[in-house]
């Protein structure tokens, strides 16, 4: 590209990942100064947005630091391939395999008066003993001494359809903890904005006993009372076990 000035060449030069656009006079020709102010403003346009992005890793690098003395309570390590199962041993001969196992009549034919939904959750929110879960507001089956655990539930009358509700006045439901403790739930929008739930919560003491937490819950309509524990797979021999779980 030629002008009055005499030709230019553009030269591309990468300066930390940063493309820096220098003109170099060809065939002896000279710069003008407004030449040479628009490099030198391009220059430190470029210098400090190399700063700005510096400022950023260096950032993210305090966070990342700061981010390793939090103590996380869910969380997964790799574990070794499991041994394949062996190959079952074929039954002999004309002899058949029993067939599965079928629920009893009494089983099929119950009518339960109440169906209950059922969560338990961590918080975010702390306990009187200065605690946390982390992260807040999810599922969680598994707690730690001295954190604060959640109760979530629908009850539906199986009679109607409907939701039993605080404006049922005949309605008394509690969380029966294993040690007897009672808790009153009570019926609220969950985080303020839905959906409708009953709901209660239970400062875990440091000194709880470890392993399995099971509590209950009792609904009590009219004359009918009816007592929910959740169906749990519980097996000592495979170390299964899932009902709610106190830890360390």
């Amino acid at each position: 590209m030629r002008s009055r000035m005499g030709a230019w060449k553009i030269v591309v030069l990468g300066l930390a990942g940063v493309s820096l656009v220098t003109l170099v006079a060809a065939c002896g020709g000279g710069v003008s100064q407004e030449d040479y102010d628009a490099l030198e403003g391009q220059l430190t346009a470029e210098q400090q947005r190399t700063a700005a992005q510096r400022q950023q890793i260096q950032t993210l690098q305090q966070q990342q630091a700061e981010g390793a003395k939090i103590t996380t309570l869910i969380g997964a390590q790799p574990q070794p391939t499991s041994t394949p199962r062996p190959t079952p041993t074929p039954l002999p001969p004309g002899v058949t395999s029993p067939p599965p196992a079928e629920p009893e009549a009494e089983v099929v034919n119950e009518v339960l008066p109440f169906a209950l939904y059922v969560e338990t959750l961590a918080t975010g929110s702390v306990s009187k003993y200065g605690y946390a879960s982390f992260p807040s507001c999810v599922p969680n089956s598994i707690f730690k001494r001295g954190t604060k655990l959640v109760w979530r539930f629908e009850v539906i009358d199986t009679s109607t359809g409907k939701r039993v509700t605080s404006l049922d006045d005949d309605v008394t439901i509690k969380i029966v903890l294993p040690h007897g403790e009672e808790l009153t739930p009570r019926y609220s929008k969950r985080a303020g904005t839905g959906p409708w739930t009953w709901a209660s919560a239970w400062d875990i003491p440091e000194d709880y006993p470890l392993g399995a937490f099971d509590y209950s819950i009792r609904v009590e309509k009219g004359d009918i009372t009816y007592t929910w524990k959740m169906p749990a797979v519980v097996n000592v021999e495979r170390g299964t076990d899932s009902r709610v779980q106190i830890v360390l």
